[in-house]
C-alpha cells in the first residue's frame, strides 16, 4: 500500500516562484492523502482546526478564517513574506500479509491518530501480531532548496512527540527512521551558513486547547518573530 502526500491534490503553479525567492523554509513531517474521504487538507497546516494561519491572520490584524480554505490567498502572503513549506516524506510504503491488518493500522495511525512518533518509528513493526515492513520516500527537493543560496532560515516543525508536557517540539530522537535524511539537511545548512531553528510550538487544536491563551499568545509570538520576521 502507498500513502503519497496530500500536494497530490493541490494547485501549486505558483509555489515554485515562491519557492525560489523565499528566505524562510519550514519543514515539516508528513501530510497523508487519504483516498476515503472527500476533502484533504488544501495546504500545509490547512486543516481548519490547526492555527498556523489562524495566527498569521492574528499576527497581521486579519479576520481569524482569512486564510480558510483559500490556498490562494495563502500563497500570497507567502510570496509577500518570503517563507515557504517542505515536508521531509514525499510518500510511504507499507507491506504486510494481512491486508485487513493494514488497512486498519493505516486508518488508525496514520490517517486518524498520526502522530511524527508513528512515521518515524523503526522499519518493520508487529500490529495486532501481524509484520508491517513500511519505506519512507524522504523529499530531496529539499536539499537541492537549500544549496540555491536564498534560504537563509529553516524552522524545524517535526518532532518524537510534538504535543510535550511543555507544548515545544524538538528534533525526533535519532534512533529513529529518519535521522540520516535529516543529518543530510543539517549539514546542507551548515554548509551554506543558514540560520537553524531547532524548536517550534505545536500549532494545532491540542496544543492551543492544553496551553490555553498563554501558549496561543506564546505561538503567536514565535511565528510573529520566525516566519513573519516582524
Amino acid at each position: 500500500m502507498n500513502i503519497n502526500h496530500s500536494l497530490i491534490n493541490w494547485n501549486l503553479n505558483q509555489l515554485n516562484h515562491i519557492q525560489n525567492k523565499a528566505k524562510t523554509l519550514i519543514l515539516g513531517s508528513f501530510n497523508p492523502n487519504n483516498p476515503n474521504v472527500e476533502e484533504n487538507t488544501d495546504f500545509y497546516y490547512g486543516r481548519n482546526t490547526n492555527h498556523f494561519w489562524k495566527s498569521i491572520a492574528r499576527n497581521l490584524g486579519l479576520d481569524i478564517n482569512f486564510f480558510t480554505n483559500n490556498i490562494e490567498r495563502k500563497l500570497q502572503y507567502m510570496d509577500k513574506y518570503e517563507f515557504t513549506f517542505f515536508d521531509l516524506i514525499n510518500s510511504i510504503d507499507f507491506i504486510c500479509n494481512d491486508e485487513n491488518t493494514l488497512t486498519q493500522y493505516v486508518n488508525k495511525k496514520i490517517f486518524t491518530e498520526f502522530t511524527d512518533n508513528e512515521l518515524f518509528k523503526v522499519r518493520s513493526f508487529k500490529h495486532n501480531g501481524e509484520l508491517i515492513h513500511k519505506n519512507l520516500n524522504f523529499n530531496y527537493a529539499i536539499l537541492d532548496l537549500l544549496k540555491n543560496k536564498t534560504i537563509k532560515k529553516v524552522i524545524h516543525t517535526t518532532g518524537n512527540n510534538r504535543i510535550k508536557e511543555n507544548l515545544i517540539a524538538y528534533p525526533a530522537n535519532p534512533a529513529l527512521g529518519f535521522r540520516p535524511f535529516f543529518n543530510q539537511i543539517i549539514e546542507t545548512i551548515d554548509e551554506n551558513k543558514i540560520l537553524f531553528i531547532p524548536t517550534s510550538y505545536s500549532p494545532s487544536q491540542t496544543a492551543v486547547n492544553r496551553g490555553g491563551q498563554a501558549y496561543k499568545d506564546k505561538l503567536d509570538k514565535w511565528i510573529r518573530e520566525n516566519v513573519l520576521n516582524l
